[in-house]
């Protein structure tokens, strides 16, 4: 018995070491991801702005998703180049912000809270010590606070007080 024990014990153990570090899905990605990586809630959010605490809040979705609405004081920096222009100077002269320390807080959302938790790793990899990202993204935030959040309606609009080409009759 206790031979099939430990044979038992040692299979599970080789089945999961087997996978050397790959997921089945994104999903799993994420799910095993979130063990390494903090939340902050929609409100912790919020009093942090009121309290006019230091900061710095960035938008991981693509800039479509961007634009029709974000929370104040974003910067839009998407998912695919977070790593390579949160340590760019160039980049951050170009927001006119300070480029965040390596502890200074940083909160990271989305749309759901997805990519903002494999993007949340990321910053972690590369030395970010106080990284969290928002429990539920941009999709929980607008439920909690439908009427605090931004517009880039020059984008929108197509820029400026240009009217919109909507095309010939």
């Amino acid at each position: 018995m206790k031979n099939l024990l430990i044979i038992i014990i040692s299979v599970l153990i080789a089945a999961s070491c087997s996978r050397n570090g790959h997921f089945a899905s994104a999903d799993e990605m994420v799910e095993h991801t979130l063990k390494t990586v903090k939340l902050i809630e929609p409100a912790e959010l919020h009093q942090l702005m009121e309290n006019y605490e230091t900061y710095t809040l960035i938008d991981v979705r693509q800039e479509l998703e961007h634009y029709p609405g974000f929370i104040p004081g974003t910067v839009n920096i998407p998912r695919g180049s977070l790593e390579f222009r949160i340590e760019s100077e160039e980049f951050w002269a170009a927001t006119g912000l300070y480029q965040p320390a390596k502890d200074e807080l940083i909160i990271l959302y989305c749309q759901k809270g997805q990519r903002s938790i494999l993007a949340a790793e990321s910053l972690q990899r590369l030395g970010y010590t106080n990284v969290r990202t928002l429990n539920g993204g941009w999709k929980n935030w607008e439920l909690a606070y439908p009427d605090l959040y931004e517009k880039d309606l020059e984008k929108i609009s197509g820029g400026g007080d240009k009217p919109k080409n909507v095309g010939s009759c």
